[in-house]
């Protein structure tokens, strides 16, 4: 356990090295479907437009991964979907940690919405693990 924990600080140490850069989040998905693509781009764009994350492009940049997967159903107007927040190990090898993750339904007209939804339930367990590591490695006045 102790092992897992110092991993992680050392994640979030090289991650969050700079406090004033925004933290990268990479964005992973099986949407088929079009309401799914529009939520995957619809979060990535949010997430460019946020001051506290940017998107990574490649698992090697990304402090955190967001994994959507949509079903759809109605003949494609709507569509379930799972997203799953996790952060890679150190090396870039093997499994990711698990952070927490949400479920939704979500309609074609309110993708934006859905996208909105699975931005805000990550931004706090996000934003504790950059405040912890902030706090930890923030030099003395």
């Amino acid at each position: 356990m102790k092992r897992v924990f110092a991993k992680i600080l050392v994640v979030l140490l090289v991650t969050f090295s700079a406090p004033a850069e925004a933290a990268t989040v990479m964005v992973t998905s099986t949407a088929d479907d079009t309401v799914g693509q529009s939520i995957v781009y619809s979060l990535r764009d949010q997430i460019n437009r946020s001051s506290l994350y940017k998107v990574a492009y490649t698992r090697e940049d990304s402090g955190f991964i967001i994994q959507i997967v949509t079903i759809p159903e109605n003949d494609g107007r709507t569509a379930a979907y799972s997203a799953v927040l996790t952060m890679p190990p150190l090396d870039k090898k093997g499994f990711d940690y698990y952070i927490t993750s949400v479920v939704g339904y979500c309609g074609a007209d309110v993708t934006n919405t859905c996208a909105s939804r699975i931005l805000s339930s990550f931004d706090h367990p996000m934003s504790e693990m950059i405040g912890e590591m902030t706090k930890m490695f923030k030099k003395p006045n």
